[in-house]
């Protein structure tokens, strides 16, 4: 068993920061190599465009509102509390925050953590 308190995590984790979100990379492909963990906050007005080449995502909306456009399917989802949305390996999808958009990612196999997206949106 494993138990992280808040200064274990601060001490411990990743705390990514760019110009259009910050990530609090909390579990890592360093403590585990099925999944990861992100608590992750996109800012107001920002657009991500992304696809993920070799995972899968979940992300559980905490705050804020926000979309997700689906290329598959050209259908725009709108984003809130208690959402749950989840994209698969090489799902192109767009996020839009309306507000500062915030979700705890999961994401399968785990993530580095130290890493943040490429040209193609991908890790």
């Amino acid at each position: 068993m494993n138990v992280m308190r808040p200064l274990e995590i601060k001490n411990n984790c990743i705390n990514l920061k760019t110009a259009s979100f910050t990530s609090l990379r909390v579990v890592t492909k360093k403590y585990n190599s099925l999944f990861s963990i992100h608590d992750t906050t996109i800012y107001k007005d920002e657009i991500l465009e992304l696809c993920y080449r070799k995972n899968e995502e979940y992300v559980y909306i905490i705050e804020g509102e926000g979309e997700i456009y689906d290329y598959n399917t050209q259908k725009n989802y709108k984003l809130e509390p208690n959402t749950i949305y989840h994209v698969s390996e090489n799902d192109k999808h767009r996020l839009i925050a309306k507000t500062n958009l915030r979700g705890i990612c999961i994401f399968t196999p785990a993530c580095r953590g130290d890493i943040e997206h490429d040209e193609d949106g991908s890790y």
